[in-house]
């Protein structure tokens, strides 16, 4: 086993299921819009990379080109329909609990505001410092200055700190922190997304058998 002292989780399909109220908010702006809207399991694959990146993809192919105003959209609509059927995946509340004793964080690209106001819901906002989105900082993920921002907050080692998360961006921004990377399979990214992180899992209780 190996000892971390840090845990910086992903959240959308790492933590916490949202893809089916994403894709239902997608769909209701491009409604909004005008725009003919798109399958579910098409905008799942949007997801990951911000807000804006979101809607950039679900317009392509229209002639609808204002992301900003798409984002402001989808945004409003969002914040109706945020928790209609997000949930925790299996086992994540317990395993953050599990870890209660260690520093634990979030570092995302969705909005803050939507991370803490979902968290806020589930009552565990607290269980974690701090909570970054992907318009907490002038930088994103795959930027690994978000990531190491947080190690230093927490004066962590790279070597005992662990990202955990379900896309290839996660492991990407992983990798070039110099962190140890955990990808889950059960997320929104698949097998293929995160096989090249440091540890693989299939379900989120793996991570008592490899950290402690």
């Amino acid at each position: 086993m190996q000892f971390v002292n840090l845990l910086v989780y992903d959240f959308d399909g790492t933590l916490v299921d949202t893809k089916d109220d994403i894709a239902l908010s997608v769909n209701l702006t491009l409604k909004e819009l005008g725009l003919p809207q798109k399958d579910p399991s098409e905008i799942f694959g949007y997801i990951g990379n911000g807000v804006g990146q979101l809607l950039e993809r679900a317009l392509g192919g229209s002639d609808y080109f204002n992301v900003e105003d798409a984002v402001k959209v989808f945004r409003k609509i969002y914040d109706i329909h945020l928790i209609d059927q997000t949930k925790y995946y299996p086992g994540c509340r317990q395993i953050v609990e599990h870890f209660s004793h260690k520093k634990q964080a979030i570092c995302s690209n969705k909005p803050e505001y939507f991370i803490k106001r979902i968290l806020k819901e589930f009552e565990s906002e607290t269980l974690f410092d701090p909570i970054v989105g992907g318009d907490t900082t002038p930088v994103k993920k795959p930027d690994p200055k978000v990531l190491l921002g947080i190690v230093d907050k927490h004066q962590s080692l790279p070597d005992q700190t662990v990202l955990v998360g379900d896309s290839g961006v996660d492991i990407e921004t992983g990798k070039r922190a110099g962190v140890l990377t955990c990808g889950v399979t059960y997320g929104i990214g698949g097998k293929e997304a995160v096989k090249d992180a440091d540890f693989v899992i299939d379900h989120i209780d793996e991570l008592k058998e490899l950290f402690h």
